[in-house]
């Protein structure tokens, strides 16, 4: 018979300075975990009286430059049987902790070693900047600890492979730590660590393509694609193919940095897109990549191909492990594929994605400019006269009210950005007098 208090989770983290942060890190696992170890790495300011006060058990651990240290010490301080260790600027929403608790649970007495999620990526705003997959939910044994100094990662320790379990689909967390201060206080840290690892280390592909990283973030591309291409060289073959961080998102950023360089060669980025493609081919995020970047500067034909191929790949393979900024950009990904179809005169197919995006927010006036310009040149309505403007008005009625005065108001001032007499002249009709006296008092004081 099995004992239902086995399953218990430690939640740990290491911090330094998160006074902000602390107290929602912590409060998500109230009533979900049994325990919470917060390691302290030096703060000088309220994050270990905060969590004190919280209830978690604080240690203290000298900083030696050295991230799967200080993670070590704090799983050793744990005595329940499945760890959560995020980081201070990380947290599970109250519905998925709780999905979280019931999957460890249930999966206590199978072989299971750690279990995947999904992480969402924010930025101060609450922007979501991309989505991702995390290991951070793991059980407390010792063949478990992190590896490297900087970037560190879980392995079991008697080189034996470590069995998953995929939660992506069911269990997400937040990530909010993406802000201009959170990046300038990591950057000089992160790039020093890096270099002592690859002093003693020089054949790490991993390392090189988070010094890679590094560049990129400092926007130093021509450095950046050095690393990535000295990671690409150093990637063992049986480790390409794989979807994760080290190897298909190093191939994405190697991508980036070409395409971001000062003197843009189209035959790198072709050559860099066909080799990266043939060895992750189940990645939407270098075609979405592409697409945007060809979409920017007015190479439509191209976005468009490549921004479709996007979508494909996605609805084929899915997200875990992939399609990582197209997730995070789905809005902007469709918004860029209605100008190109557009641009393209598609215009069925520009209708179709705006329709999308207009379901989802009927208030983007970008978006419903570009849609009401499509039926504008569409042949096709303008044959039909009077006849295609009611037709276009009964359309945007699967979006607006248009008995009411704010969908009006906003409907006018679409087909007057997109330029298009007819519509604009239909949608005065639907005013009142007084209303459109009002209207047009206020448009002359523009």
């Amino acid at each position: 018979m099995k004992r239902p208090d086995r399953a218990r989770i430690s939640q740990c983290m290491i911090v330094k300075n998160e006074e902000k942060v602390i107290e929602k890190a912590l409060s998500w696992g109230k009533g979900i975990v049994s325990e919470q170890i917060v390691v302290d790495t030096g703060s000088t300011d309220r994050t270990v009286e905060i969590a004190e006060r919280m209830g978690a058990k604080v240690y203290h651990f000298e900083w030696i430059d050295d991230f799967a240290a200080a993670k070590n010490y704090a799983i050793e301080q744990a005595q329940y049987e499945w760890i959560a260790f995020l980081d201070a600027d990380e947290y599970f929403p109250p519905e998925d902790a709780l999905r979280l608790l019931q999957c460890v649970k249930d999966l206590h007495d199978t072989p299971t070693k750690g279990i995947l999620t999904g992480r969402i990526n924010v930025d101060n705003t609450g922007k979501v900047m991309a989505i991702n997959t995390q290991l951070r939910v793991f059980r407390n044994i010792p063949a478990i600890r992190y590896i490297r100094r900087i970037h560190e990662h879980l392995t079991m320790l008697d080189g034996r492979p470590m069995h998953l379990s995929d939660a992506v689909e069911q269990i997400n967390m937040y990530h909010t730590g993406y802000g201009e201060e959170e990046n300038a206080k990591k950057a000089g840290r992160n790039l020093k660590l890096i270099k002592q690892e690859l002093e003693e280390h020089p054949d790490d592909y991993e390392m090189w393509g988070y010094l890679g990283q590094e560049y990129e973030i400092r926007e130093e591309w021509e450095e950046g694609e050095k690393a990535f291409r000295k990671a690409m060289e150093l990637m063992p073959d049986s480790e390409k193919g794989s979807y994760d961080v080290p190897t298909s998102l190093t191939a994405l950023r190697l991508l980036e940095c070409v395409i971001r360089r000062k003197v843009v060669d189209d035959d790198a980025i072709q050559e860099v897109y066909q080799m990266i493609t043939d060895i992750w081919p189940e990645e939407a995020d270098y075609d979405y990549t592409l697409g945007k970047y060809y979409a920017i500067h007015e190479d439509f034909v191209r976005g468009e191909k490549h921004l479709i191929r996007a979508m494909e790949l996605l609805e084929r393979y899915g997200n875990t492990s992939k399609a990582m900024m197209l997730c995070g950009e789905i809005l902007k990904a469709y918004e860029l594929l209605a100008i190109c179809c557009y641009n393209n005169r598609h215009f069925s197919e520009c209708v179709r994605y705006a329709t999308l995006l207009l379901r989802e927010d009927s208030q983007l006036m970008s978006t419903a400019m570009v849609l009401l310009r499509a039926f504008r040149d569409d042949e096709g309505t303008a044959a039909k006269g009077e006849q295609g403007i009611r037709e276009v008005l009964t359309f945007l009625g699967n979006f607006y009210d248009l008995h009411s005065l704010k969908d009006r108001l906003f409907i006018l001032g679409a087909a007057q950005a997109a330029q298009y007499p007819g519509l604009i002249l239909a949608v005065r009709g639907l005013f009142t007098p007084e209303e459109l006296a009002a209207v047009d008092q206020a448009m002359s004081r523009r």
